[in-house]
């Protein structure tokens, strides 16, 4: 494995700056190698130059080879393992800063698959990644070579799915909903800033939400928590005020009230159950 942490700033300021680059590396995995279930606080990108693996994320299964590239949001659950028979080989870049959860939603948006894109060159994105994950030390010049690297991303994922003919994908507006609950379920979010986003009357995002998708987006968003809690409870160590703040609940107390509406049980009984 090779990889390369730029490190002329700390996390927070990397996270207040409009897009910074954090990581990029390079792996050729050993049969069944696996990573997680963990979350990280940077959103991830990995592209697949050679074999075979698997992505699980968000309650999803991803077979993913050659030419195919996935996306971990930042704070989102995921596990990833190579294939024990044709373990994959990738690149990954890790990306951060108050613009980097749109830039990412948009490239997402022109792809019909959640969290994956196909069909790419990823030998075109890994050769980009192998310049940044080879420099040393840090300062001004590995600072701003990563900032090129990262430049250098964007511009061929943006070119390439133009050109794959991906940018004609619209998803309905209903979709464009539930694609930005999904996105920003930790946050707290309140149904009148969503249909601020999308300039839309709550009344009438309410409505189109419920007649595609069968329930009122509110619901929706609380069933999200819960599953994404009861998975945070069974998977990790996390404090049940840690895994409730995450999730953007005000206090323990509303999010074990809420738990156990949803799921019959509290928190410290559903991890011990689990455990």
């Amino acid at each position: 494995m090779i990889e390369f942490y730029e490190t002329s700033y700390d996390l927070t300021a990397k996270q207040n700056s409009d897009l910074e680059g954090i990581l990029f590396g390079l792996e050729d995995c050993a049969p069944s190698h696996a990573y997680g279930p963990t979350l990280r606080p940077y959103h991830l990108f990995h592209f697949v130059t050679r074999g075979r693996g698997i992505l699980r994320i968000a309650g999803s299964e991803y077979a993913l080879g050659p030419g195919d590239a996935f996306l971990i949001p930042a704070e989102q659950m995921a596990y990833y393992e190579a294939s024990a028979e044709e373990p994959w080989s990738y690149a990954w870049a890790g990306i951060t800063g108050l613009r980097a959860a749109w830039y990412v939603q948009q490239l997402l948006e022109l792809s019909p698959e959640r969290w994956v894109l196909r069909g790419l060159d990823t030998e075109k994105y890994a050769a980009s990644i192998r310049r940044a994950a080879y420099l040393e030390g840090s300062g001004a010049v590995s600072y701003f070579q990563v900032g090129v690297t990262l430049y250098e991303l964007f511009s061929y994922l943006a070119s390439d799915l133009s050109g794959l003919g991906r940018a004609g994908y619209s998803p309905n507006q209903a979709k464009r909903i539930k694609f930005y609950l999904d996105a920003k379920y930790t946050e707290k979010l309140r149904l009148e800033d969503v249909a601020d986003h999308f300039h839309l009357h709550p009344n009438h995002l309410s409505r189109v939400f419920r007649e595609e998708f069968g329930v009122a987006p509110k619901q929706y968003l609380m069933g999200l928590k819960l599953e994404k809690s009861a998975k945070m409870l069974a998977e990790t160590d996390a404090p049940v005020a840690l895994v409730a703040a995450s999730l953007g609940f005000d206090d323990q107390h509303s999010f074990s009230r809420a738990f156990k509406n949803y799921w019959g049980v509290s928190p410290l009984s559903y991890r011990k159950v689990q455990n």
